[in-house]
């Protein structure tokens, strides 16, 4: 890593000093400040709401009195490069568990950021940051997805795994997925894989839920919430994946600030229908440089 630098940016009112290795790691290396803020933005409100309807009372505190606690959420973040998004929102929420992955040339990078993050004491209230490995695909989700319930998510918690009973920790899924700028295709390689079918199946992957054995199985929660942000930069090879194949296996919805998605889960057809309309109008529309942030739920999970 001895081409890393640092840069400072301030994502949701905190200013954060990274590192960052453009030289070695190309676009893996950098901080993508406009998207970064404006998932990071949209994103953040839901996760609050979503902790203040899931307030549960815990069995007991340690001092043997009850009472209401929010479930810890769980944020996977996908070609998370530097980490700046989920270690932003580890910084200005409480009580999340955040797992940021890459390939592995890039998981140092990331676990540097993660691990000054943790050392300077920047976290949030029961807030935690987990780094990974991980090579986009169906199976290697939903290997990361039984393994971080098996510890509690990366922690060194016990078996309460932040708030929640033992029995959650057999019958999980993640809450919140989240992409920032992993659609973009340079053009510099005709050759290089299209990434986009391993994503969208790693995103199938990360609603389903993981059970004692592997087995899917039915929990009260809310759906998990994939959100992705990009900028158009081909019209067809971003915008018409996400309307199209993407959109084949989610319903779509745009986000501003949170303000246009229900956090309780239980939309109707009808809505969700309505939001997904509007949120195709917006992409199929989009042109060069424009920066979307899309929410989605993956159709099955209603």
């Amino acid at each position: 890593m001895s081409n890393k630098t640092h840069e400072d940016v301030t994502i949701l009112g905190i200013e954060h000093n990274l590192a960052v290795d453009p030289e070695s790691l190309n676009e893996a290396g950098v901080v993508w400040t406009p998207a970064v803020r404006a998932l990071a933005s949209a994103v953040a409100p839901i996760i609050e709401a979503r902790q203040a309807s899931s307030l549960a009372t815990s069995s007991s505190d340690a001092d043997g009195t009850a009472g209401p606690r929010s479930r810890r959420m769980r944020v996977l973040e996908l070609g998370a490069g530097t980490g700046a998004l989920g270690i932003a929102l580890a910084c200005s929420l409480p009580n999340i568990h955040v797992t940021l992955t890459d390939l592995a040339p890039v998981v140092p990078l990331m676990g540097t950021n993660a691990d000054a993050t943790r050392d300077a004491g920047k976290l949030a209230d029961g807030s935690e940051t987990h780094v990974a490995e991980l090579a986009w695909s169906r199976d290697a989700v939903l290997a990361l997805n039984g393994g971080d319930a098996s510890i509690g998510g990366g922690g060194t918690e016990g078996s309460t795994h932040g708030g929640r009973d033992a029995s959650a920790s057999r019958s999980t899924r993640w809450d919140v997925v989240l992409g920032c700028e992993i659609l973009y295709w340079g053009g510099w390689d005709v050759f290089a894989d299209d990434t986009r079918g391993p994503l969208l199946e790693a995103c199938i992957a990360a609603c389903e839920v993981v059970g004692a054995e592997g087995a899917d199985t039915a929990v009260s929660s809310p759906p998990t919430l994939v959100v992705l942000a990009f900028t158009v930069r081909d019209q067809g090879w971003e915008s018409g994946f996400v309307s199209k194949d993407f959109g084949e296996k989610f319903w779509l919805r745009l986000l501003d600030g949170g303000a246009n998605v229900c956090v309780c889960g239980d939309e109707d057809e009808e809505t969700l229908a309505r939001m997904d309309a509007e949120a195709r109008a917006r992409t199929e529309a989009a042109e060069e440089g424009d920066l979307l942030v899309l929410g989605a739920v993956a159709k099955h999970s209603k």
